[in-house]
């Protein structure tokens, strides 16, 4: 999981120690962190993102 001090990458729906976030894989990157040969732009290339988690 990321670190408070690490920017949020654009695919990041919000910060690490907000409550109900957990790390999902990259839809765009599907995990590789990579797309054409380059840093997903999505996940910052962790091949990760932090999505909304729970019901309501």
């Amino acid at each position: 999981m990321q670190q408070e001090n690490e920017p949020l990458n654009p695919g990041d729906e919000a910060s690490p120690d907000a409550p109900g976030v957990g790390e999902d894989t990259c839809a765009v990157c599907r995990g590789t962190g990579t797309v054409e040969g380059k840093q997903c732009a999505v996940c910052g290339g962790t091949g990760k993102v932090l999505q909304g988690i729970g019901g309501g």
